[in-house]
């Protein structure tokens, strides 16, 4: 069995090296991806284009804005006397958030009746990572501003502010980057497209060449086909894996915390598993475009349940049951525990039997599709 399955493997990594620029796309490019996406991401959202009205134009709102400026999260590159100017601007895009600076604003600074100050803000909700951002920079400038006059009416005394004082740790991402999230999770998204997609043309490849009846005929087992067929994929995915993980840690400052064995033998659990879908996919395709259209689809559906652009945790509780059945919901557990908090087996060990428990179900199933071949 081992010597059949191995000469199948060398037939197909000969039937790929073949294609020496589908190599190159295999292991370069989405490196190259990977690498392009987190340089995007790993920034932070800063200068913002950003619009004043300053009906005051007293030293108080002058040092308002000039705190402002000092986050590096705002550029105000328009100063408007008519707040109504300002409509126009959010509108086309101009600015993402204006701030209104009402008169008398300075004057209710100056006495300690407890009278407040009232800023307005508007912001283009249109984009709300950059929004967020600029409402999480002004908020934080009010409130230092804030604490400053306070401090100035109690004669200095800092203490007096606040009776609670919360004294914060985080762990695992100290800077809070966004980039420590963000990376991980792209690449292991990738991960899983490129095994996907090489598995997913496998057999249509076969059917096309003319050969799949020649496979099916042969003396060999269907388990040592889909065995042999996910092997060179899986060493592909592998070397792509390797190098984009090198990256993400010496070139973007990913930490790898953990085991490198516990993490590049999670990972060939879930890939198998992974490739099995493909196989799946291209045992029903009946050419190599519809196989990559298929597992294109496949790939956008586990984008939704892994986490990354909404977290599973907020979605509607019958869509969370639902991420249990797909592999890269756990494996994406497994990966970011593995590689940010350095765990070990005796925490990730459920997310690990859920991946074998969704193996066994798809890989006898590749199998019974495989067996179900017509050869027109």
């Amino acid at each position: 069995m081992i010597r059949r399955t191995w000469t199948l493997s060398i037939k197909e990594l000969i039937q790929i090296a073949r294609m020496p620029i589908l190599v190159l796309l295999i292991t370069l490019g989405p490196l190259a991806e990977m690498s392009l996406i987190a340089w995007s991401t790993a920034s932070p959202i800063d200068h913002l284009p950003t619009a004043v009205v300053d009906l005051d134009r007293s030293s108080a709102s002058r040092r308002l804005l000039a705190k402002l400026l000092t986050t590096e999260t705002f550029d105000i590159t328009h100063y408007l006397d008519d707040v109504n100017a300002v409509t126009t601007l959010v509108e086309n895009g101009d600015v993402v958030g204006a701030l209104i600076i009402p008169a008398g604003y300075a004057k209710k600074l100056s006495t300690s009746s407890g009278e407040t100050a009232t800023l307005g803000f508007i912001l283009d909700g249109s984009d709300p990572l950059a929004a967020q951002a600029e409402l999480a920079a002004l908020e934080g400038t009010v409130q230092r501003q804030g604490q400053e006059i306070l401090t100035e009416w109690l004669g200095g005394n800092e203490l007096a502010l606040s009776l609670i004082q919360p004294r914060v740790r985080v762990r695992f991402n100290e800077e809070l980057k966004k980039s420590i999230y963000t990376v991980p999770s792209e690449l292991g998204l990738i991960l899983f497209a490129i095994g996907l997609m090489l598995a997913a043309v496998a057999i249509a490849r076969e059917r096309e060449l003319g050969t799949l009846e020649q496979l099916m005929v042969a003396p060999i087992r269907r388990v040592e086909l889909i065995v042999a067929k996910a092997i060179p994929p899986l060493i592909l995915a592998y070397i792509a894996f390797i190098l984009m993980l090198l990256v993400a840690m010496y070139g973007f400052g990913v930490p790898m915390r953990g085991s490198w064995a516990l993490l590049l033998g999670s990972a060939s659990i879930f890939l198998f598993v992974e490739l099995s879908i493909g196989l799946m996919i291209s045992a029903r395709s009946r050419t190599q475009i519809q196989g990559m259209l298929l597992a294109f689809m496949w790939v956008l559906i586990e984008f939704f349940f892994s986490g990354y652009g909404v977290p599973v945790e907020n979605m509607p509780p019958l869509l969370q049951k639902l991420a249990y059945i797909f592999p890269i919901y756990h494996y994406m557990i497994i990966f970011r525990a593995i590689l940010l908090k350095g765990v070990g087996l005796d925490v990730i060990w459920p997310q690990i039997l859920a991946g074998l428990a969704i193996g066994v179900v798809v890989i006898p199933t590749a199998i019974w599709f495989l067996g179900r071949q017509q050869w027109d």
